[in-house]
């Protein structure tokens, strides 16, 4: 079976190598971890787009308005979920929160560099722009 391979596998191939592999290997191992595409012009397409991502969320620059308190203090907090929102809106970049890696949420006004990991191999980063909202 002729598989795509989505990251690289120890023994096997590189991300984006095509590769021919037993039946029971691709459907048992590869394609179950998402470690691999069965081979066809759509998941060349799936693959190459993968790999443009990071490419395309290195020029990202998000800017969050939030409420502040009296000694310029968040409420709440600025939280994965948050950015995702922000993504969709402002960029048409779909994502799920588990792919924005905080330490914690951002609870103070300030620019930060949020790292966005798209698979396994796949990181980039965002520059978050926290400020105080004018209305």
């Amino acid at each position: 079976m002729k598989v795509i391979l989505r990251t690289g596998v120890a023994n096997l191939g590189e991300a984006g190598e095509l590769k021919e592999v037993a039946g029971g290997f691709a459907r048992n191992f590869l394609l179950p971890r998402k470690l691999a595409y069965p081979a066809s012009k759509a998941s060349e397409k799936q693959v190459a787009e993968e790999y443009h991502a990071p490419s395309k969320l290195k020029d990202v620059s998000l800017t969050l308005q939030v409420t502040v308190g009296s000694e310029e203090q968040l409420y709440g907090s600025v939280s994965e979920r948050d950015i995702v929102t922000a993504l969709a809106a402002e960029y048409q970049i779909e994502l799920e929160a588990k792919a924005i890696k905080l330490a914690e949420p951002i609870k103070q006004l300030g620019v930060y560099k949020v790292p966005v990991r798209l698979s396994p191999e796949v990181e980039s980063t965002i520059t978050v722009w926290v400020v105080k909202n004018s209305g």
